[in-house]
């Protein structure tokens, strides 16, 4: 299963936000294990670096982004994917481009907390509770 992560899965695994920390984790270590094939929005990427670097440093931003592209694949971002994000109506332009991403890299889906950034969305949405629910039935 190829699911595009929302940039708030992320960040609850890397400043352990409870109570989001524990099922964000083990989603992201399923796609470490290559049980579902994890994808990130480029911009997702990006915004990780600065907020870790801004709270932390540059070392150990650097160190997280290299180790997520270990594990991750990353869905470009480009002038497609930014055109049509702005054409989708959806309410926040960042939330558009990320599911344009998703969307113009085949991914079966996208899992975040926020499925209401998502009602736009012509690909499945999951929350974290969700996702783990499908991939233990399956």
């Amino acid at each position: 299963m190829n699911i595009l992560f929302d940039t708030n899965i992320l960040l609850d695994v890397f400043l352990q936000r409870k109570p989001h920390f524990k099922n964000s984790a083990f989603l992201t270590d399923l796609a470490e294990k290559g049980i579902l094939t994890g994808w990130l929005c480029a911009t997702t990427v990006t915004t990780l670096y600065y907020l870790l670097h801004k709270e932390l440093n540059k070392e150990v931003a650097e160190t997280v982004i290299k180790s997520l592209f270990k594990v991750f694949d990353v869905s470009a971002v480009n002038r497609m994917v930014l055109e049509t994000a702005i054409e989708s109506n959806f309410r926040d332009y960042e939330d558009a481009v990320l599911h344009q991403a998703a969307f113009h890299s085949n991914l079966e889906g996208i899992v975040t907390r926020n499925k209401k950034d998502f009602k736009k969305s012509s690909l499945s949405v999951y929350t974290p509770d969700e996702l783990i629910s499908i991939l233990e039935q399956s």
